[in-house]
């Protein structure tokens, strides 16, 4: 969603659920992923988790359910993760952190247009194969303030790099120079965010054929920036 924001400004600048969570201290645990065995079975629980948020939803899944989902002893879990509601935070971090993360244009891709459309078609193919979990993702934010906080921060990041972005594209003659950077950066981001909601997570989802809703989308981002008449390539 966005110029391509390359890569978001970069991981860190997305502000990370699992950092300075309120729990046991990490050097506390054992086995945290630092050995092959351990990675494997922290991302056997991570796979499980989703499964098992994805089936049951927040408030009903348990600890017992993810674990007999991955395989493991109850015990080992705790090895890895301090809650249920730590888990699924860290689900969280990897699954938006991806969401609003696109790889930068290559050195022969300048096209602001295309820009555009590779990062407005990354969110939405990741929208859509993720829709599942972020449907639990929106419940929580609802009841976790927590949860609210971390995303509605990484959002504002991601809405800051689209700025940047259009400041440049304004400097280099390229948008239209009236366009209020910040507020469009907010009025576009959110746009797409809410498009992938209604496209994938609807009560009654719309059946859209995803080539277009990208082509859509890219002609209102370039519309309301004022990139001339370039459009997205046929």
């Amino acid at each position: 969603m966005s110029e391509g924001t390359d890569r978001v400004e970069q991981r860190a600048a997305i502000p990370n659920a699992t950092r300075g969570w309120q729990g046991a201290p990490r050097s506390k645990r054992r086995g945290t992923g630092r050995t092959s065995r351990g990675r494997q079975t922290r991302d056997q629980l991570l796979d499980a988790a989703r499964v098992v948020f994805e089936r049951d939803g927040f408030l009903q899944a348990r600890v017992a359910d993810i674990c007999d989902e991955a395989g493991v002893s109850h015990g080992s879990f705790y090895t890895y993760f301090v809650s249920k509601e730590e888990i699924f935070r860290t689900l969280v971090d990897s699954i938006e952190l991806d969401l609003l993360t696109v790889e930068p244009a290559s050195d022969n891709d300048h096209d602001p247009v295309e820009r555009i459309r590779a990062a407005n078609e990354h969110y939405l193919r990741a929208y859509a194969a993720n829709a599942g979990i972020m449907r639990v993702i929106h419940q929580v934010a609802t009841i976790d303030v927590e949860v609210w906080r971390i995303r509605f921060q990484r959002q504002d990041a991601f809405a800051h790099a689209i700025e940047r972005r259009i400041r440049q594209l304004q400097a280099d003659g390229l948008a239209d120079p009236a366009v209020e950077p910040y507020y469009a950066a907010q009025a576009l981001g959110g746009m797409v965010a809410y498009f992938a909601e209604l496209l994938f997570n609807a009560h009654d989802p719309v059946e859209a054929d995803p080539d277009t809703a990208i082509e859509a989308l890219t002609r209102i981002w370039i519309n309301a920036l004022g990139i001339g008449d370039r459009g997205p390539r046929a």
